[in-house]
Protein backbone atom coordinates (compact mmCIF):
# COMPACT_ATOMS: atom_id res chain seq x y z
CA UNK A 1 0.00 0.00 0.00
CA UNK A 2 1.97 2.92 -1.34
CA UNK A 3 0.19 5.62 0.66
CA UNK A 4 0.75 3.94 4.01
CA UNK A 5 3.92 4.41 6.05
CA UNK A 6 6.36 1.59 6.65
CA UNK A 7 8.42 1.22 9.77
CA UNK A 8 11.48 2.49 7.85
CA UNK A 9 9.63 5.78 7.29
CA UNK A 10 9.03 6.63 10.93
CA UNK A 11 9.36 10.40 11.40
CA UNK A 12 12.86 11.42 12.45
CA UNK A 13 12.02 14.35 14.71
CA UNK A 14 12.22 15.29 18.35
CA UNK A 15 9.75 13.31 20.40
CA UNK A 16 7.43 16.20 21.17
CA UNK A 17 3.69 15.73 21.29
CA UNK A 18 2.82 18.62 18.99
CA UNK A 19 5.39 17.71 16.34
CA UNK A 20 4.32 14.07 16.21
CA UNK A 21 0.63 14.92 15.97
CA UNK A 22 1.33 17.57 13.34
CA UNK A 23 3.23 14.98 11.28
CA UNK A 24 0.53 12.36 11.77
CA UNK A 25 -2.28 14.59 10.51
CA UNK A 26 -0.19 16.08 7.72
CA UNK A 27 0.73 12.65 6.35
CA UNK A 28 -2.69 11.03 6.85
CA UNK A 29 -4.46 10.06 3.59
CA UNK A 30 -7.19 12.54 2.70
CA UNK A 31 -10.25 10.32 2.93
CA UNK A 32 -13.10 9.72 5.36
CA UNK A 33 -12.23 7.37 8.18
CA UNK A 34 -8.47 7.38 7.51
CA UNK A 35 -7.70 7.95 11.19
CA UNK A 36 -7.85 4.81 13.32
CA UNK A 37 -10.30 6.27 15.86
CA UNK A 38 -12.45 8.38 13.50
CA UNK A 39 -15.67 6.40 13.92
CA UNK A 40 -19.13 7.58 12.98
CA UNK A 41 -20.73 9.79 15.66
CA UNK A 42 -23.42 7.17 16.24
CA UNK A 43 -20.69 4.96 17.70
CA UNK A 44 -18.88 7.83 19.42
CA UNK A 45 -20.21 11.17 20.61
CA UNK A 46 -23.88 10.22 20.20
CA UNK A 47 -23.51 7.21 22.48
CA UNK A 48 -21.39 9.20 24.93
CA UNK A 49 -23.90 12.06 25.05
CA UNK A 50 -26.48 9.70 26.48
CA UNK A 51 -24.09 9.21 29.41
CA UNK A 52 -23.08 12.80 30.03
CA UNK A 53 -26.14 14.87 29.05
CA UNK A 54 -27.63 14.72 32.55
CA UNK A 55 -24.40 16.16 33.97
CA UNK A 56 -23.57 18.88 31.41
CA UNK A 57 -25.09 22.34 31.86
CA UNK A 58 -26.39 23.14 28.34
CA UNK A 59 -25.87 26.86 28.95
CA UNK A 60 -22.08 26.39 28.99
CA UNK A 61 -19.79 26.09 25.96
CA UNK A 62 -18.72 22.52 25.21
CA UNK A 63 -15.06 21.88 24.41
CA UNK A 64 -14.08 18.83 22.35
CA UNK A 65 -10.50 18.36 23.55
CA UNK A 66 -8.31 16.51 21.06
CA UNK A 67 -10.92 17.03 18.36
CA UNK A 68 -8.79 15.82 15.44
CA UNK A 69 -10.63 16.39 12.16
CA UNK A 70 -13.85 17.29 13.97
CA UNK A 71 -16.14 14.36 13.19
CA UNK A 72 -17.45 14.19 16.76
CA UNK A 73 -17.25 17.97 17.24
CA UNK A 74 -19.70 18.68 14.45
CA UNK A 75 -22.15 16.16 15.87
CA UNK A 76 -21.93 17.76 19.31
CA UNK A 77 -22.65 21.15 17.74
CA UNK A 78 -26.08 19.77 16.91
CA UNK A 79 -26.73 19.21 20.61
CA UNK A 80 -25.19 22.30 22.23
CA UNK A 81 -25.34 25.95 21.25
CA UNK A 82 -21.60 26.62 21.32
CA UNK A 83 -18.99 23.93 20.65
CA UNK A 84 -15.26 24.51 20.29
CA UNK A 85 -12.95 21.80 18.98
CA UNK A 86 -9.38 22.14 20.22
CA UNK A 87 -6.31 20.18 19.23
CA UNK A 88 -2.53 20.33 19.53
CA UNK A 89 -2.04 19.94 15.75
CA UNK A 90 -2.86 22.73 13.31
CA UNK A 91 -2.98 20.15 10.50
CA UNK A 92 -5.89 18.43 12.28
CA UNK A 93 -7.69 21.73 12.78
CA UNK A 94 -7.28 22.64 9.12
CA UNK A 95 -9.03 19.39 8.19
CA UNK A 96 -11.75 20.00 10.77
CA UNK A 97 -12.53 23.47 9.43
CA UNK A 98 -12.92 22.10 5.90
CA UNK A 99 -14.58 18.77 6.64
CA UNK A 100 -16.67 19.55 9.72
CA UNK A 101 -17.35 23.26 9.95
CA UNK A 102 -20.80 24.74 10.42
CA UNK A 103 -22.99 26.91 12.60
CA UNK A 104 -22.19 26.82 16.30
CA UNK A 105 -18.81 25.13 15.92
CA UNK A 106 -15.30 26.59 15.80
CA UNK A 107 -11.77 25.21 16.05
CA UNK A 108 -8.73 26.46 17.97
CA UNK A 109 -5.19 25.38 18.72
CA UNK A 110 -4.69 24.47 22.39
CA UNK A 111 -2.04 22.50 24.25
CA UNK A 112 -3.76 21.45 27.46
CA UNK A 113 -0.36 21.13 29.17
CA UNK A 114 0.46 24.80 28.48
CA UNK A 115 -0.68 26.57 31.65
CA UNK A 116 -0.61 30.04 30.09
CA UNK A 117 -2.60 28.96 27.04
CA UNK A 118 -5.17 27.23 29.25
CA UNK A 119 -5.52 30.34 31.44
CA UNK A 120 -6.03 32.52 28.35
CA UNK A 121 -8.63 30.11 26.96
CA UNK A 122 -10.43 30.12 30.32
CA UNK A 123 -10.45 33.92 30.35
CA UNK A 124 -12.21 33.98 26.96
CA UNK A 125 -14.81 31.27 27.54
CA UNK A 126 -15.41 31.05 31.29
CA UNK A 127 -16.63 27.73 32.71
CA UNK A 128 -16.98 24.99 30.07
CA UNK A 129 -18.03 21.38 29.73
CA UNK A 130 -15.26 19.16 28.35
CA UNK A 131 -15.49 16.09 26.13
CA UNK A 132 -12.35 14.06 25.48
CA UNK A 133 -11.72 10.58 24.22
CA UNK A 134 -8.30 8.97 24.12
CA UNK A 135 -6.09 11.84 25.34
CA UNK A 136 -4.87 11.07 28.87
CA UNK A 137 -3.63 7.56 28.07
CA UNK A 138 -1.10 8.98 25.59
CA UNK A 139 0.64 11.08 28.23
CA UNK A 140 3.51 9.92 30.45
CA UNK A 141 2.24 9.05 33.91
CA UNK A 142 3.97 12.05 35.49
CA UNK A 143 2.08 14.48 33.22
CA UNK A 144 -1.43 13.12 33.66
CA UNK A 145 -2.28 14.93 36.88
CA UNK A 146 -0.97 18.20 35.41
CA UNK A 147 -3.26 17.69 32.41
CA UNK A 148 -6.33 17.02 34.53
CA UNK A 149 -5.56 19.98 36.80
CA UNK A 150 -5.77 22.16 33.70
CA UNK A 151 -9.08 20.52 32.86
CA UNK A 152 -10.21 21.73 36.29
CA UNK A 153 -9.13 25.26 35.35
CA UNK A 154 -11.21 25.06 32.18
CA UNK A 155 -14.25 23.47 33.81
CA UNK A 156 -14.40 25.96 36.65
CA UNK A 157 -17.19 25.73 39.20
CA UNK A 158 -20.01 24.77 36.82
CA UNK A 159 -18.37 22.68 34.13
CA UNK A 160 -18.18 18.90 33.90
CA UNK A 161 -15.85 16.47 32.10
CA UNK A 162 -16.55 13.30 30.13
CA UNK A 163 -13.37 11.31 29.52
CA UNK A 164 -12.99 7.94 27.75
CA UNK A 165 -9.54 6.32 27.77
CA UNK A 166 -7.82 3.15 26.65
CA UNK A 167 -6.89 0.65 29.35
CA UNK A 168 -4.02 -1.84 29.75
CA UNK A 169 -6.30 -4.44 28.13
CA UNK A 170 -6.61 -2.18 25.07
CA UNK A 171 -2.84 -2.04 24.68
CA UNK A 172 -2.42 -5.78 25.16
CA UNK A 173 -4.97 -6.45 22.43
CA UNK A 174 -3.36 -4.00 20.01
CA UNK A 175 0.08 -5.47 20.64
CA UNK A 176 -1.26 -8.94 19.86
CA UNK A 177 -2.84 -7.73 16.63
CA UNK A 178 0.31 -5.94 15.47
CA UNK A 179 2.52 -8.92 16.30
CA UNK A 180 0.45 -11.32 14.18
CA UNK A 181 1.84 -11.28 10.59
CA UNK A 182 -1.51 -12.58 9.30
CA UNK A 183 -3.14 -9.24 10.10
CA UNK A 184 -3.28 -6.37 7.62
CA UNK A 185 -4.19 -3.37 9.76
CA UNK A 186 -2.74 -0.25 8.11
CA UNK A 187 -4.53 2.30 10.29
CA UNK A 188 -3.41 0.66 13.52
CA UNK A 189 0.07 0.20 12.05
CA UNK A 190 0.26 3.92 11.32
CA UNK A 191 -0.64 4.79 14.92
CA UNK A 192 1.97 2.31 16.15
CA UNK A 193 4.67 3.81 13.93
CA UNK A 194 4.08 7.35 15.12
CA UNK A 195 3.21 6.83 18.76
CA UNK A 196 4.73 3.51 19.81
CA UNK A 197 1.73 1.43 20.80
CA UNK A 198 2.55 -0.35 24.03
CA UNK A 199 5.62 1.71 24.90
CA UNK A 200 3.80 3.82 27.45
CA UNK A 201 1.47 2.51 30.18
CA UNK A 202 -2.19 3.05 29.44
CA UNK A 203 -4.46 4.86 31.85
CA UNK A 204 -6.09 1.98 33.65
CA UNK A 205 -9.56 1.96 35.15
CA UNK A 206 -8.60 2.69 38.76
CA UNK A 207 -5.75 4.98 37.75
CA UNK A 208 -7.96 7.24 35.63
CA UNK A 209 -10.33 7.84 38.52
CA UNK A 210 -7.41 8.35 40.91
CA UNK A 211 -5.84 10.95 38.60
CA UNK A 212 -9.08 12.92 38.56
CA UNK A 213 -9.47 12.76 42.32
CA UNK A 214 -5.87 13.86 42.92
CA UNK A 215 -6.40 16.74 40.49
CA UNK A 216 -9.36 18.06 42.50
CA UNK A 217 -12.35 16.39 40.83
CA UNK A 218 -15.17 14.27 42.16
CA UNK A 219 -16.00 11.34 39.88
CA UNK A 220 -19.77 11.21 39.56
CA UNK A 221 -20.06 8.31 37.11
CA UNK A 222 -17.89 5.83 35.24
CA UNK A 223 -17.76 2.41 33.68
CA UNK A 224 -16.72 0.31 30.71
CA UNK A 225 -17.22 1.18 27.04
CA UNK A 226 -16.05 -0.09 23.68
CA UNK A 227 -14.09 2.27 21.46
CA UNK A 228 -15.23 1.80 17.87
CA UNK A 229 -12.38 2.18 15.39
CA UNK A 230 -12.36 2.44 11.61
CA UNK A 231 -10.11 -0.60 11.21
CA UNK A 232 -11.49 -3.91 9.91
CA UNK A 233 -10.29 -7.33 11.02
CA UNK A 234 -9.60 -10.21 8.63
CA UNK A 235 -13.04 -11.72 9.25
CA UNK A 236 -14.72 -8.47 8.21
CA UNK A 237 -15.71 -7.39 11.71
CA UNK A 238 -14.74 -4.04 13.16
CA UNK A 239 -11.80 -3.64 15.50
CA UNK A 240 -13.20 -2.48 18.85
CA UNK A 241 -11.14 -1.70 21.94
CA UNK A 242 -12.06 -1.94 25.62
CA UNK A 243 -12.02 1.42 27.39
CA UNK A 244 -13.00 3.02 30.68
CA UNK A 245 -14.83 6.32 31.08
CA UNK A 246 -15.35 8.81 33.89
CA UNK A 247 -17.68 11.76 34.31
CA UNK A 248 -16.25 14.24 36.81
CA UNK A 249 -16.71 17.74 38.18
CA UNK A 250 -14.52 19.87 40.44
CA UNK A 251 -14.81 19.02 44.11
Amino acid sequence: MAEELTRREKPTMANKDGQLWEAYWTDLPDRTGAAFWDCEPADGAAAHAELFKAHFDPALPLIDLGCGNGTQTKYLAGLYDRVVGVDIAEAALNRARVENGGDGVSYELLDVLDDAAVAAFRARYGDVNIYLSGVIHQLPVDRRVACVRNLAVLAGARGCVFNQELTPASYTYMQQLIADPANDLPKLERVSIYFGIGLQPAAGEAELETVYEVAGFTVVDGGELLLRTTETLADGSGLNLPTHYVIARRS
